[in-house]
């Protein structure tokens, strides 16, 4: 149920209507909020009221000024100025135009550019008028040039907070004026700058009227007449030259002409000569005195200095040519015209550079492996360069010279040639035997360093690093030897006991690489024993110049070779003892008791033994034949024995070849029945003697036929030939059999190689080394030719004109 206002029936009594306080309440505040809403309601209407009617005043306003600002813009266009507005924080503004035929820009931003468009004065003047006028407030007006000659007045004021900068060009007199002010003061600013020079000039310089009287004069001229100052030389009229230099000079202004001469004048107590120029002007005349007496002595000096130089020159080896800045010749030396050869009359002609390029060219001295085009433009570029140039030029006939072109300051250049052929190749020459040497001593096993006079070190090889432990780096400082024993990885040990090392060290290595003897120094060697077990070999070898070069040489290896091969050489001599014991032994043990079997086994065969039956003779046989063949390997054993002993020697004789023969097929000749085997035998080409051994030669022979023989198929024949070859004479044995295999031929000659293969029987394997030792010993030489299936033959080759033999031992 809603509370609200009660309202009695109709017909009831009035005071029935009954309005509780609360109720009474609300219906205020609602009446209260009812009537604050009608108030501003009213006052709402009434405010939008007036604030239309404030802008409709205001858009009548703002029309009146847009009206009124574009009446005056149009006015100040229309006067053909324009104004620059500065205010705080906004960029300039720029407003009005000023005449096309002004050149001034149009575009505001091109416009604010002045040095563009304003001589360089006119628009430093303008700025920093303008920075005055921004920063402190300054008024000013200017009148500016144009670089077409025209003039532009220029105003600065303040209003305020806003600097504004009108720009107006001016016309007719207005601008004529402008541009003689600008004139003037050009032409004072000219005459002052002038006359500021003139004073500064140590030059003597006057002005005269027409009438020949001193208007100006500066102030090297006052202090040349003793003068208080210029305007006391002016009103004094104090003369600097005489009367009748003055007079000549005025003759001449007079005329027109400029008067030149070289005259006399007293400065300073000193009478000096002067280069006086005087010339006529509109006002009258002016001149200027340059004192020249000092150039005079200098020009003096200088062409007695030339003189001189050039005489001197002559003496020289050296060519030297002076060209003028025309190119011309004005001097050259001896050497220049020898070197290239020219003429006297050609060179005195004073030829230029060019010409003097052609006829080298055209006579074969130039090299042409460049354009003659290029050389000239080389040439001439030598004759613009402000720094003297040098080159290296090649002629054609090998010479090589180097060019060497100096500017001179008057024009010209003076250009030297040096002939460097002779100095390269001896640098050649030295360059590569410096190579040599450094790639030969870098790959000597042998440590090398070489000491200056003062000790350090001057070079090295690998080598010597390496033996001693030292690094690259300590090397490249070259050290002074006293530093070395701080730094090496091994030292030297003392002496040994036996007496085979020195005990050098480092100290005494010193003494002798820094000792100043007096006398010729002498060299040292030894051997030293190193800390670490190695033993070396050091060399000190003085060389020119106080240098001494070091060597060491790491014996270690040697020093231990020495020691195996003197043991080695011990046993050996203690083996060879034994040998010859051993062989006399032999000879006397083996040989008796077989001599006694071989004289038994004959006299049993003698008659006065008694008969033999079938079979004793047999076994006497076999005994005969074992007993031949063991002494045949007896007497070679003791044979070979003896040649390697040292104690064979050869008996020669002249020897009878074919008996020679006879006697070694005589031996053979049971075998050959035996074995069915023929022998052929051809000695006539050999001649009738030669020099030799018999009885070595018979056992050679022998030999060759006993090994053919147990080779050669039954039914075959063995050939024995012998002739004479040029210095030697030849005996070969040849047969037909089985040959020998490629293999086994290179061990043909070795003692005990015995081969079976084909063979009726194997015997000891020493009769062809006896056959080779034998001709050895006789000097000659033993060839074998054989293949398998074909046979073999041997031949041995005996010199045919030798007086004797050297020992066997040798």
């Amino acid at each position: 149920m809603s509370r609200g206002v009660a309202f009695s029936a109709p017909g009831e009594p009035a005071d029935t209507l009954a309005l509780r306080p609360e109720e009474l309440l609300y219906l205020s505040l609602l009446a209260l909020t009812i009537g604050s809403a009608m108030l501003a309601a009213v006052w709402l209407m009434r405010q939008r009221a007036r604030i239309a009617a404030e802008n409709e005043s205001l858009r009548a306003e703002l029309a009146e000024r847009s009206d009124e600002l574009h009446l005056r813009t149009a006015m100040l266009r229309a006067e053909e100025q324009r104004f620059v507005v500065y205010a705080a924080h906004r960029a300039p503004e720029v407003v009005g135009t000023l005449p096309l035929s002004s050149g001034v820009p149009n575009a505001p931003d091109r416009f604010l550019a002045f040095d563009e468009w304003l001589t360089l004065t006119s628009a430093s003047a303008l700025v920093q008028a303008i920075e005055r006028l921004i920063g402190r407030a300054e008024a000013f007006h200017l009148l500016l040039e144009l670089p077409n000659g025209e003039s532009l007045e220029v105003t600065g004021r303040t209003l305020g907070a806003i600097a504004f900068v009108r720009f107006a060009a001016l016309e007719g007199i207005q601008s004529e004026f402008a541009t003689l002010q600008n004139d003037h003061a050009r032409v004072v600013s000219t005459l002052e700058t002038v006359q500021s020079l003139f004073d500064a000039m140590p030059m003597p310089v006057w002005l005269r009227d027409a009438e020949h009287r001193l208007v100006w004069v500066n102030t090297a001229y006052a202090d040349a007449v003793d003068a208080a100052g210029v305007g006391d030389a002016t009103e004094r009229q104090m003369e600097f030259l005489n009367q009748a230099d003055r007079a000549r000079i005025a003759a001449a202004t007079a005329g027109g002409e400029v008067y030149r001469e070289r005259l006399t004048a007293v400065v300073s107590a000193d009478r000096r000569n002067f280069e006086v120029i005087d010339a006529a002007g509109p006002l009258g005349s002016a001149g200027i005195a340059t004192d020249v007496s000092e150039a005079e002595a200098i020009r003096m000096e200088l062409r007695h200095t030339i003189q001189s130089h050039s005489e001197t020159l002559d003496h020289l080896t050296t060519a030297v040519a002076r060209f003028d800045e025309k190119t011309q010749l004005r001097y050259y030396n001896a050497a220049f015209q020898k070197l290239f050869d020219f003429s006297s009359s050609f060179l005195d002609g004073a030829p230029d550079h060019l010409s003097l390029l052609d006829q080298l060219r055209s006579r074969g001295v130039m090299a042409e492996d460049r354009p003659l085009r290029d050389l000239k433009d080389e040439l001439l570029r030598a004759y613009r360069a402000t720094e003297p140039t040098d080159t290296m030029l090649h002629l054609a006939d090998g010479r090589t010279l180097h060019v060497f072109a100096s500017p001179q300051p008057q024009g010209g250049a003076t250009w030297v040639y040096e002939d460097l052929t002779e100095k390269l190749q001896l640098e050649s020459r030295l360059n590569a035997l410096v190579r040599l040497q450094g790639e030969t001593l870098d790959c000597l096993n042998e440590a090398v360093a070489v000491f200056g006079p003062d000790g350090r070190l001057r070079l090295s090889n690998p080598a010597f690093s390496e033996m001693w432990a030292l690094t690259d780096e300590f090397l490249k400082a070259k050290p002074h030897i006293r530093t070395l024993p701080d730094h090496v990885g091994v030292g030297f040990k003392p002496a040994r006991q036996d007496g085979t090392a020195t005990g050098t060290d480092w100290l005494t290595l010193t003494r002798a690489v820094t000792a100043f003897d007096d006398g010729p120094r002498e060299p040292l060697s030894g051997e030293a024993d190193l800390s670490n077990g190695n033993v070396v070999s050091y060399g000190v070898v003085p060389l020119p110049n106080g240098q001494t070069m070091l060597t060491f040489i790491d014996v270690s290896d040697s020093r231990q070779a020495e020691r195996m091969l003197r043991e080695r050489n011990d046993a050996l001599e203690e083996a060879d003892r034994i040998k010859t014991d051993f062989v006399k032994h032999v000879n006397y043990e083996l040989r008796s008791p077989l001599t006694n079997i071989i004289g038994f086994s004959a006299l049993l065969r003698s008659v006065d033994t008694g008969p033999l039956n079938e079979r004793q003779s047999e076994y006497l046989n076999y005994i005969s034949t074992s007993t031949a063949a063991l002494m045949t390997i007896v007497n070679d054993i003791l044979d070979l024995a003896s040649v390697d002993a040292g104690t064979m020697e050869l008996e020669p004789s002249e020897v009878d070849i074919a008996k020679a023969t006879e006697t070694a097929a005589e031996a053979i000749r049971d075998r050959l029945q035996e074995n069915d085997v023929a022998l052929h035998v051809d000695v006539a080409a050999a001649g009738p003697r030669f020099r030799a051994d018999e009885h070595r030669l018979t056992q050679v022979l022998f030999n060759l036929l006993s090994n053919a023989v147990n080779f050669a198929p039954g039914g075959s024949t063995v050939e024995l030939k012998a002739w004479r070859d040029a210095e030697w004479v030849c005996f070969s044995v040849a047969d037909k059999g089985p040959g020998i295999s490629s293999e086994q031929l290179a061990r043909v000659f070795d003692r005990f190689e015995a081969d079976a293969a084909g063979g009726r029987q194997s015997g000891a394997g020493l009769g062809l080394s006896i056959v080779k030792t034998f001709v050895e010993l006789h000097q000659g030489r033993v060839e074998i030719d054989s293949r398998p299936g074909e046979g073999t033959t041997v031949t041995c080759r005996f010199p045919s004109h030798r007086a004797d033999y050297e020992d066997a031992a040798e």
